[in-house]
């Protein structure tokens, strides 16, 4: 895994040069896939760099991505390693150019994340991780180790135009809010401290927590579904999330903080 990360980091970038490529452009071809999530130009540019590069690297490595068709669980099931790609995270981020979007690289082994890498071209910022290896974050200023914070005010990472109702139903503490878009760099500032507690209500892909997956627990977090059960990757025919929380340091109480049996929709 060792010898696949920097080429991961190189091509988590050079996808995120493609996004931002198409960024500003007058026309980013958006439009709506089949299942009623968008999708641009920008998420099919960073998916060619991304599906090229991985073929090159590791041949003989299946990849799964959101921009791809899904093989049948009859096929994947015998996968032991695979890639697991979301291109551009947050392509309602990227359409409302609130720069909150992301590249997210993850190889799975045995149903498992253990490479993870998640890219933010706006910031130039790399967050990784590998498996038994501690998290980290690389930007223009340097490279550091990240860790969840210790407990102190619950904060929550929440999105942009987040129903505060649906997350105030799960959350039996007082909590401050930090705003940001895509749920991998929600995760990540969770890993690297600066809030505590994510909570995600509503459909997700495997895709868009296996990478989220090992930083936050190389860091010290979990992510869990809303039962606080482990997530599962590549074991069901659909690749769709539950609902899931991804929390930070393991000193707060999060099974009394968080109730997992109440159920809203936004």
């Amino acid at each position: 895994m060792h010898a696949l990360l920097e080429p991961c980091i190189k091509l988590a970038e050079q996808a995120g040069a493609a996004i931002m490529s198409i960024y500003k452009n007058d026309d980013i071809g958006a439009r709506e896939k089949s299942d009623h999530t968008p999708v641009t130009l920008a998420d099919i540019a960073a998916n060619d760099v991304l599906m090229a590069g991985l073929k090159h690297l590791t041949p003989d490595i299946p990849i799964m991505s959101e921009e791809t068709p899904i093989p049948a669980l009859s096929e994947r099931q015998h996968w032991q390693r695979y890639w697991l790609l979301d291109p551009l995270d947050g392509t309602g981020e990227f359409i409302l150019q609130s720069g909150d979007f992301a590249v997210n690289i993850a190889l799975i082994e045995h149903n498992k994340p253990v490479l993870g890498v998640i890219y933010w071209p706006v910031q130039n910022t790399t967050y990784y991780a590998l498996k038994g290896e501690g998290a980290f974050k690389r930007s223009e200023i340097g490279e550091s180790k990240i860790s969840v914070s210790q407990p102190s005010n619950l904060t929550l990472a929440v999105s942009r135009r987040q129903n505060l109702a649906v997350v105030s139903q799960f959350v039996e503490n007082p909590f401050e809010t930090v705003p940001m878009g895509s749920c991998s760099l929600k995760a990540c500032i969770i890993a690297e401290g600066k809030a505590d507690c994510f909570l995600r209500v509503g459909p997700t892909g495997e895709w868009d927590t296996g990478a989220s997956q090992v930083i936050v627990e190389e860091a010290g977090g979990c992510i869990t579904d809303a039962e606080f059960n482990p997530l599962t990757y590549n074991e069901r025919e659909s690749i769709e999330n539950p609902d899931f929380i991804v929390m930070g340091h393991s000193d707060w109480p999060w099974r009394t903080m968080i109730n997992p049996h109440k159920r809203v929709t936004e």
